[in-house]
């Protein structure tokens, strides 16, 4: 039975695997625990009061479910990726489809995926008893319109959702397919009847103004995305905008938005939502592995729905140097 607990401070407690738990701190942000086995109570964005699950657009609980993973290069596409590592050992998910470029498709084998779990990824993900069984990996343009949707490559049949790491926030490098390939996704999404779309994007995009607003980092990010950076956001925020405009009977979106994603930030198997803008703060270094946490969560058990949110560190660390938030695990 789902068991919901209220704090005034932020705190941590240990939960056994039969427990649920909403956790709020005095920033009002919400402080998960990435287990799989904790099923979590689905909320109300600004305040701490509970919502029927019955009142939810769509609930996925699924056991043995098939997902889909785009991913493209760039940070976004980092974190698509160890959202395929969490799936593998996910006992609710029993097929992968990924999909990307006959170019970025080989990173799959790369030691480490710009990320600070001093792991090799690559080894790691075929070495997985569940490797051969669960992924199936094809190439794909998601930018050509026929080859998305002609079903000789891409397949949705049977997906409960698809999570998607096109495009990226960086400049000079990775790709700016987000707004081209998220719209193709769609499309064969709805030829295979498929709702749920969970999809990385950026902080600052959009409404998202001023981003990280209690750090003068988040002043330094609008700059860029004002002027070395404005195909990247032009390309996001596209993005962001069609998914947006989709029918609330046909596309159950969530726009990811992370701050951080430093490529030396250690995972420490959490997360906070900003719940309320202005008032929550967040740390503001987040690890990729822990994103790919969130975004196969959301996938298989939505919790936000048709919605954007902005997700982050320990807000213990909101103010602290970039030098030093999330580099340090948690015991």
């Amino acid at each position: 039975r789902p068991i919901e607990y209220h704090y005034q401070a932020s705190i941590k407690i240990s939960l056994s695997s039969t427990a649920t738990a909403t956790l709020y701190s005095d920033f009002e942000s919400e402080h998960l625990f990435l287990n799989p086995k904790h099923k979590r109570l689905p909320h109300t964005s600004n305040s701490n009061r509970a919502i029927d699950i019955g009142s939810r657009h769509q609930t996925n609980n699924p056991t043995m479910a098939t997902i889909a993973i785009f991913f493209s290069s760039g940070a976004f596409g980092d974190c698509a990726r160890h959202a395929i590592l969490h799936a593998l050992d996910d006992e609710r998910v029993a097929k992968i489809l990924v999909y990307s470029s006959e170019r970025n498709m080989p990173s799959l084998d790369e030691a480490n995926w710009k990320c600070g779990c001093r792991k090799d990824h690559g080894a790691e993900m075929k070495k997985s008893p569940n490797f051969d069984q669960k992924v199936q990996v094809t190439t794909v343009d998601v930018t050509d319109a026929e080859e998305m949707t002609n079903g000789d490559k891409v397949d949705l049949s049977g997906v409960v959702a698809v999570i998607s790491g096109l495009g990226n926030r960086q400049m000079f490098i990775g790709d700016r397919v987000a707004r081209k390939g998220t719209k193709n996704i769609v499309v064969a999404m709805r030829d295979a009847s498929v709702q749920r779309i969970v999809a990385m994007s950026s902080m600052g995009v959009n409404e998202d103004k001023p981003c990280m607003e209690w750090r003068s980092e988040g002043k330094f990010m609008a700059a860029l995305f004002k002027t070395v950076s404005r195909r990247e956001y032009k390309d996001i925020a596209g993005m962001e905008k069609d998914l947006m405009a989709t029918d609330d009977s046909d596309i159950n979106y969530l726009l990811v938005r992370p701050v951080g994603l430093g490529e030396e930030c250690v995972p420490r198997d959490e997360y906070f939502i900003q719940k309320k803008k202005f008032e929550d703060v967040l740390g503001p270094n987040m690890a990729k592995m822990d994103v790919g946490k969130f975004l196969l969560e959301e996938a298989l058990d939505p919790t936000f729905e048709r919605r954007a949110v902005v997700i982050g560190a320990d807000p213990a660390e909101a103010y602290a140097s970039f030098a030093v938030a999330g580099m340090e695990r948690k015991e």
